[in-house]
């Protein structure tokens, strides 16, 4: 018997929460790369095309739970103010150099504030300069549908602004999403998403063995699935070096990009990543999700919880805007 503990704080959820016994996706083709399943070698900082690496990401925050009850009716809608903050950090790479990575420096961030409220309703509260909430409807009633809103938000909002840093005229950057690509857009030929946590697997067992044996910067060979929706390809790859006293999974990032590309440009851009990832990958004493909460995303979360301002001054605004709107001619009841 062999017991892992987990590197990850507890607090953050798992790094590996996958259910075993889910089928296989029916599309799933781990032949798309012709290399063969077996562990290809890191990349080399010489085969880099880009002066720039940019490292997208979000954060969000609950700042309050609601029940809006309209005029004239008895039934409450669940709803929730919350906050999101969604930014970009930049690193030179100096592509083919050689030179070392330049400090991580901040290239945009910006703050979001919501409310999310169940059975299509849509309300404004306004806590004061800085503290306006839109309203976000939600069509259902599901509490939990307004957490997936917000989520999906969040996660809109960093692919927009990873597109557009790589979509843009005379750039050369390299964008690393922190998750799942949520926009599968086919221009944006150099976004990759890292998803630093598991909660399915796509392979059989013989393929999985394949990962759990990834030495340091080594990946898989990438495979496509995804279906209509989001046709992607995608890889595994280690980020740290292997330890014997952790589970087989521990230091393994999932990265994928749209499946419009053609095989040479996921090849290109599979290879940047075993170079650079591993590079910007955290230590235990630092992170509580080393090594896959990467430095310069570990150090751009900080800066945007910071831009979100204090959680219980918005609780106190959101209270006082609810009473005034409870209280105004005509205004719905919010408790």
């Amino acid at each position: 018997m062999k017991i892992a503990v987990q590197a990850w704080t507890p607090e953050y959820g798992s790094e590996m929460e996958v259910s075993w016994d889910e089928g296989r996706p029916a599309d799933l083709d781990t032949t798309a790369e012709g290399a063969g399943w077996k562990a290809l070698p890191s990349g080399a900082q010489g085969d880099l095309t880009w002066d720039e690496v940019l490292f997208v990401d979000g954060v969000r925050r609950t700042d309050a739970r609601l029940f809006v009850t309209p005029d004239g009716s008895d039934r409450a809608a669940a709803g929730v103010a919350a906050s999101i903050g969604v930014g970009a950090v930049s690193c030179d790479i100096g592509a083919g150099s050689g030179a070392p990575v330049r400090a991580a420096r901040i290239a945009a961030a910006k703050v979001m504030r919501v409310i999310a409220l169940g059975g299509g309703g849509d309300i404004q509260l306004s806590g004061g300069p800085g503290l306006e909430y839109r309203g976000l409807p939600v069509a259902s009633f599901a509490p939990d549908d307004l957490d997936h809103k917000v989520h999906g938000l969040m996660r809109d909002s960093e692919a927009v602004l990873a597109i557009e840093f790589a979509a843009a005229i005379g750039s050369d950057r390299l964008v690393v999403v922190d998750g799942p690509l949520a926009k599968m857009n086919p221009g944006a030929t150099a976004v990759i998403g890292m998803i630093k946590s598991h909660n399915a697997t796509y392979l059989d067992d013989t393929e999985n063995a394949l990962v759990s044996a990834l030495e340091r910067g080594e990946r898989t060979p990438f495979f496509f699935f995804g279906g209509p929706q989001r046709p992607r390809y995608s890889w595994y790859l280690r980020l740290c070096e292997r330890d014997d006293d952790m589970h087989g999974w521990h230091g393994i990032v999932r990265c994928e990009v749209p499946a419009a590309h053609s095989v040479g440009t996921v090849t290109t851009l599979a290879d940047a990543s075993t170079c650079l990832l591993p590079r910007f990958a955290s230590l235990p004493h630092w992170d509580a999700r080393a090594p896959q909460n990467l430095v310069p995303i570990a150090g751009l979360e900080k800066h945007l919880r910071h831009l979100l301002g204090d959680r219980e001054l918005a609780y106190r605004k959101i209270r006082g805007a609810a009473l005034r709107l409870s209280g105004a001619a005509g205004g719905e009841r919010v408790a």
